[in-house]
């Protein structure tokens, strides 16, 4: 039937392993999976990382291509580049936080909590 053609058990096998539609667990231990809301905690946080990293990389690309520019400009490290970021970070948390306590300030009363945010209240309007 088959003259000069060999078939071998792996090339019937094989197919029908692949093509197999059902999961083989096979008695082992199925790993946990997190909750939606870690899993979303883990996703920001991943975004968070990969955004600060980046903006480092670019930050580092951005000071030592000036050094053609400028020489007397140190070369900046990447985690020299990972640290001006954080700094940067922090001083414009500084700056949010001086902004939203002026407000405050110059309008004593006039704003009330609101489950996450703020809102007027009807002496402020």
């Amino acid at each position: 039937m088959f003259d000069g053609l060999r078939i071998s058990r792996h090339s019937i096998l094989l197919p029908a392993i692949l093509l197999s539609t059902t999961p083989a667990m096979a008695g082992m231990p199925y790993p946990p999976t997190l909750t939606d809301l870690s899993r979303l905690r883990v996703e920001a946080i991943s975004f968070f990382l990969f955004i600060l990293l980046a903006s480092a990389g670019l930050i580092r690309l951005l000071w030592n291509g000036l050094r053609s520019s400028f020489p007397r400009l140190p070369r900046l490290s990447y985690a020299r580049s990972i640290g001006l970021v954080m700094l940067w970070g922090l001083l414009f948390i500084v700056v949010l936080a001086m902004i939203s306590g002026a407000r405050e300030l110059m309008t004593p009363g006039a704003w009330e909590k609101q489950g996450a945010t703020y809102r007027l209240t009807g002496e402020g309007k």
